[in-house]
């Protein structure tokens, strides 16, 4: 099961860049469902700032994160999910692209790839494609306004204030 967002952002390839790629251990500053998030103390591939991103994610609980790719130079970087998931997947794995499109407009695209489990995984799927694609869709409206307004979605700050609650 594919899932895929796409979003036109009003800044440059290399702002987008900054907090996607070089702050990728913080990701908590965005993402609305991510509670926390921290890199383990390895260097990562290609200079990224860690192997193994671990993420408290509401829905999901602890999660760890193996980065597979990261590429400074073509602006991309995909993960995969090594501990966390329900029960009921068996693998996902998610990528992020940033393609210049204007002089100061990036386009974010966002792909991941789920794998459900067993009889009652695959029974479910309507329902976890569903529930990735509403996750996607916050995760890069978040993303586009961190970036574009150099603070928290609104939504990301309501959720902040829930788990420190």
């Amino acid at each position: 099961m594919v899932i895929q967002r796409k979003m036109l952002i009003n800044k440059t390839i290399a702002e987008c860049w900054e907090v996607l790629g070089n702050q990728y251990t913080q990701i908590y500053k965005w993402a609305s469902p991510v509670n926390h998030s921290e890199g383990d103390d390895a260097l990562g591939i290609n200079g990224a700032s860690c192997n193994i991103r671990g993420c408290n994610v509401d829905g999901m609980g602890d999660i760890s994160e193996r980065l597979l790719e990261f590429d400074s130079d073509n602006y991309f970087l995909s993960y995969e999910i090594i501990t966390g998931l329900p029960s009921i997947m068996k693998s996902g794995k998610n990528s992020w692209r940033l393609v210049s499109k204007y002089a100061n407009q990036t386009e974010i695209i966002m792909k991941a790839h789920l794998e459900p489990k067993g009889f009652i995984g695959n029974l479910m799927k309507p329902m976890i494609k569903l529930q990735f694609n509403k996750m996607a869709k916050i995760l890069v409206e978040d993303f586009k306004y961190y970036v574009e307004n150099n603070q928290p979605h609104p939504r990301k700050v309501m959720a902040a204030k829930k788990y420190a609650a």
